[in-house]
């Protein structure tokens, strides 16, 4: 099941995502900007939003830095992977509080944060088993030092200088184009409910 989930993970999680957008059109408790609140906490709850977005896409970008063009080929232990072995979804769930604070409502960032642990968990079990077949006991070493996805700044170990990290520009390009479109779909978002309201 763990297999199966993190193979067609973009499959579910895009017929998730549309249900979700489904069940906020047609049930009221699922709505977004459903909570009672004031403009200036509405202002405050898009600051944080944003700033956590912000936050979560240049953790992203750092992560990829390190990370693409090696994936499970390169075992990666520095930089943020020094101090949590699965940054990119840490970054991802930051994004993700975000967006619950820019939507103003309960039940529909629950429903965002249950898809994103349901699919992405596995994925983390998956990737990680496959990491531990290529990488043996470095990466059972690794595993013993570093946490799953909430970081320890304290393990934070610096980049040599001199060292180099192999990127594929194509894949990068595509982080920033979701990057993009990630700080577009928050400020559409926070815009409607002032629109709104």
């Amino acid at each position: 099941m763990v297999s199966l989930l993190a193979e067609y993970r973009m499959y579910f999680l895009r017929i998730s995502m549309l249900s979700l957008v489904i069940l906020s059109i047609m049930n009221d408790n699922f709505r977004a900007y459903t909570l009672n609140i004031t403009s200036i906490e509405s202002l405050q709850m898009s600051i944080i939003g944003f700033m956590l977005v912000i936050f979560g896409s240049f953790g992203r970008i750092w992560a990829s830095l390190y990370i693409e063009g090696n994936k499970t080929k390169n075992l990666i232990t520095d930089g943020p992977f020094a101090m949590v072995r699965n940054p990119l979804y840490f970054f991802s769930l930051i994004m993700l509080f975000g967006f619950c604070f820019a939507l103003k409502a309960i039940y529909l960032p629950l429903g965002l944060l249950f898809i994103f642990i349901f699919f992405h968990i596995p994925t983390i079990a998956n990737e990680e088993k496959k990491l531990a077949k290529i990488h043996g006991e470095k990466f059972q070493k690794y595993i013993k030092t570093t946490p799953r996805l909430i970081p320890n700044i304290f393990l934070y170990k610096k980049t040599e200088p001199t060292e180099k990290v192999l990127i594929k520009i194509r894949r990068i390009n595509n982080v920033l184009l979701e990057i993009i479109g990630y700080l577009f779909l928050y400020t559409a978002i926070d815009i409607i409910y002032f629109v709104l309201n």
